[in-house]
């Protein structure tokens, strides 16, 4: 009995530990897969749609990364898709036009064992209680979220080319609509070919 449980002990210690897995954000997030295929970082800023078969269909340009997104563009077709995890869709715009969902997220993979890409030049923005980043702050034009923002979770979305508060203003509302959020008044002008972010408050 002595030498049973001896060997069973063996056994179980030569038995490899699992890593835990790391849950994908936007600041990790290496893959997602939907249900036609797959999303994949193929380099530093590189990324690449998968059909189901495994094939290359289309090539992109990472461009930022939020806390829940990674914003992804395809300069050959003026196309724009958003990897948004909070909300588990893939956007799409192109030729500058609304943001749509696409697809649904049916699963996301984050990079593990391996060294974070370095973002690009546009990082992720700032949440509101960062001074400097966010126009309009505090509130002073613009449509402001009731409860203020220490309501809910707040995030960045694109809302197409801002210049100034009046297009934020025509901009903001409708791309807060989109991702069923409330824009909080405030936003960041565009700058470097980047679109401006409307800042979003969503529910928790």
């Amino acid at each position: 009995m002595f030498r049973l449980a001896v060997a069973a002990i063996a056994v179980v210690a030569s038995i490899p530990a699992v890593a835990a897995e790391v849950p994908a954000t936007g600041a990790n997030v290496r893959s997602v897969t939907y249900p036609q295929g797959t999303y994949r970082q193929t380099g530093p800023h590189a990324w690449a749609e998968f059909d189901q078969a495994g094939k290359q269909t289309n090539a992109f340009v990472e461009d930022a990364r939020d806390e829940w997104s990674v914003f992804l563009f395809d300069p050959a077709r003026n196309v724009r898709v958003q990897i948004d995890l909070y909300r588990k869709k893939i956007r799409y715009t192109e030729n500058g036009g609304p943001y749509a969902d696409l697809y649904d997220v049916t699963g996301s993979a984050a990079g593990i064992g391996a060294a974070a890409a370095k973002p690009p030049a546009r990082t992720s923005p700032p949440l509101a209680s960062s001074d400097g980043f966010w126009n309009n702050s505090p509130v002073r034009y613009g449509v402001a979220a009731a409860g203020g923002d220490k309501a809910g979770v707040l995030r960045g979305v694109e809302g197409g080319a801002i210049g100034g508060q009046g297009e934020a203003n025509q901009r903001c509302p409708e791309a807060a609509r989109a991702v069923n959020g409330t824009w909080t008044g405030q936003w960041h002008q565009g700058q470097g070919g980047f679109p401006g972010l409307c800042l979003v408050r969503f529910e928790h």
